[in-house]
């Protein structure tokens, strides 16, 4: 499928678009000139939208240039991330890159849905022999102010082979997502649009992610510099509100594989699944961090939005709730699959609870602390 400008510029990191930029050939050098500097300009928000977890811009009315503009700015953007050598800052532009995708893809002719899930390692395939079929939520059930013109979409299922789906929706949680909801028939599972998009802006955000921790070598020019240098400084500025040492009444050392786990891909700017938060969140709140201390360890996420943590937290803790809910026991977090590299205090087989695993910690190492005392 031949794609237009205008759609390349929403989709850069499609073959297609690789291509019309290589064939510009414009050197790095020449990209960084003055005479780019609206491309530069463009890159640069678009690694500060990615940094602040802005609204996802869809203006559906630009010029030709305009696309130019765009399109040529995302490559431009990836060397502004790798530049600054900060896994966090590629995390959270990988992630924005995948909701500007799944933004624009909301309001697409399915068609070029479809082509897009092809190059993306996620082709649909034909329903499965003697499968039930029924009414699929349409896309504009979803969000209405998306699709002005409802004509042009369609009300399809879509079916995936359960082999692509697993990988697909590793990073995505929910109970909507769990498979006794979703049903499986002949190794085959159904999917209305919404969910199909859903998981590419996974593979979008895979694809994305690929190369940015190269080490590279930016040329010595002033006005390059000061982009670097302010990137460094917003990507700091949204990094301080978290320290690691500040962590209330939580005791590192004491902390089971599980939850040392999920707190470090939190601080990392890991997207942690659903069940992973909810665990955490409780975990926190029972050894004795307040609200405001759990908030922060949240920061880094690459899908932070403060309103929305604050209410999660808030209701989970029992603050804006009736329920304060409790840690998950190891079996349920098992079942999740968020049991994380377990030990020998893991196996034992009265071990049933993450808070049982921190508190006899405790008592060990005070008891250590007595004899090295004594």
């Amino acid at each position: 499928m031949e794609w237009d400008m205008n759609r390349l510029s929403r989709y850069p990191f499609l073959a297609q678009a690789r291509e019309y930029v290589k064939a510009q050939e414009i050197p790095l050098e020449e990209m960084l000139s003055v005479r780019n500097a609206s491309v530069q300009n463009r890159a640069l928000k678009r690694v500060e939208d990615a940094v602040d977890g802005a609204e996802i811009e869809r203006d559906f009315r630009r010029t030709r240039e305009d696309n130019i503009t765009d399109l040529l700015s995302y490559p431009l953007s990836r060397f502004l991330v790798a530049s600054t050598g900060d896994r966090t800052l590629a995390k959270w532009f990988s992630h924005h890159e995948g909701e500007r995708a799944r933004a624009f893809l909301s309001s697409e002719p399915l068609d070029i849905v479809l082509s897009m899930g092809t190059e993306l390692g996620l082709p649909t395939v034909q329903a499965p022999a003697g499968a039930q079929t029924g009414p699929v939520k349409a896309p504009w059930e979803v969000d209405p102010r998306a699709f002005p013109d409802r004509g042009e979409m369609e009300q399809k299922e879509l079916w995936l082979p359960f082999t692509s789906f697993l990988p697909a929706r590793r990073n995505i949680s929910g109970a909507s997502w769990n498979l006794v909801n979703l049903g499986v028939v002949n190794g085959k599972l159904r999917l209305n649009r919404d969910q199909y998009t859903r998981l590419l802006q996974e593979k979008v955000r895979e694809r994305v992610e690929e190369g940015l921790d190269m080490k590279v070598r930016p040329p010595k020019l002033e006005h390059l510099d000061a982009m670097i240098s302010r990137l460094k400084a917003k990507v700091d500025g949204r990094k301080k509100d978290y320290s690691p040492t500040e962590m209330g009444k939580l005791t590192i050392t004491r902390l089971p594989p599980c939850m040392r786990q999920v707190l470090g891909m939190s601080q990392s700017g890991e997207n942690l699944p659903h069940h992973a938060r909810f665990a955490l969140v409780t975990f926190l709140h029972t050894v004795g961090m307040s609200s405001e201390e759990i908030f922060k360890v949240f920061m880094n996420a690459p899908d932070f939005k403060g309103d929305i943590v604050r209410y999660q937290i808030e209701h989970i803790t029992g603050a804006s709730s009736a329920t304060s809910y409790m840690v998950p026991n190891c079996d349920t977090m098992k079942t999740g699959g968020i049991c994380y590299n377990p030990d020998g205090l893991c196996e034992k087989e009265w071990m049933t609870n993450p808070m049982i695993y921190y508190r006899v910690k405790g008592r060990k190492l005070g008891a250590k602390r007595e004899d090295t005392a004594s």
